[in-house]
């Protein structure tokens, strides 16, 4: 069952708070509920879980939906899903949120009809218009990495009501964060850059916690610089 507190505007206000959704995607099920519960003790409350495109994917999602829900507040969704029927099922499973690596107007409409936030995939002007269109209230930069800032700086001139989420290349440095909050982004997309693989492998967590806990406070330096500069 659906988190019911995991409104589209209480979950986009949650990714707001910390500038970050992290996305977790792992072949084991204890190393995806540690980096699930490491980013929630450091005050994350909305996290993605990473489609592994089969149906063990969506076995994992339902069993990380179950030992999570003492977490209270966290709103768990599901991203890289390529297909409407796939996101009804990730749905079913509990999921608060479904992101896309591109336009489906099937995949709107059934995000639509179950009240979820939907995040598509957009890389063009064009792109972000049809996803307002299709009722997105935020969309993923892809690849942000090619797009850069400056593009994400007209899209956040032209589309003010949508919450634009860099993805893809977005490190955790302090020139490549700036760069994003500084033309526009209220949250970023973070995975592998967040989560170390080579700090997963050997399953220690304090080095994980401690990027995590960098990433937070780097990125409430840069809001609260960009914020004393406006005045």
């Amino acid at each position: 069952m659906r988190n019911p507190h995991a409104s589209k505007h209480i979950l986009i206000n949650s990714a707001s708070a910390t500038g970050i959704i992290p996305v977790v995607g792992h072949a084991e099920i204890t190393a995806l509920l540690q980096l699930v519960r490491i980013s929630y003790r450091f005050g994350i409350r909305a996290i993605e879980f990473k489609h592994q495109r089969d149906f063990r994917g969506l076995r994992l999602f339902s069993w990380l939906r179950e030992e999570t829900r003492d977490l209270h507040g966290l709103a768990l969704g599901v991203g890289t899903v390529l297909d409407a029927n796939m996101a009804q099922r990730y749905i079913q499973a509990g999921a608060d949120f479904i992101t896309s690596p591109f336009l489906q107007e099937a995949m709107a409409a059934v995000c639509q009809r179950n009240e979820i936030l939907w995040m598509p995939g957009c890389s063009t002007l064009q792109d972000v218009e049809q996803a307002s269109a299709l009722g997105a209230e935020a969309v993923n930069l892809l690849s942000g990495n090619i797009l850069g800032p400056d593009f994400l700086r007209q899209v956040t001139d032209r589309f003010p009501h949508i919450m634009v989420l860099p993805s893809s290349g977005v490190e955790v440095m302090e020139n490549n964060l700036r760069g994003w909050f500084d033309a526009g982004a209220i949250c970023v997309r973070l995975g592998d850059s967040l989560f170390p693989k080579e700090a997963i492998a050997v399953r220690d967590w304090i080095k994980v916690e401690t990027k995590v806990y960098g990433c937070l406070t780097m990125i409430s330096r840069i809001r609260e610089e960009k914020t004393i500069s406006v005045f």
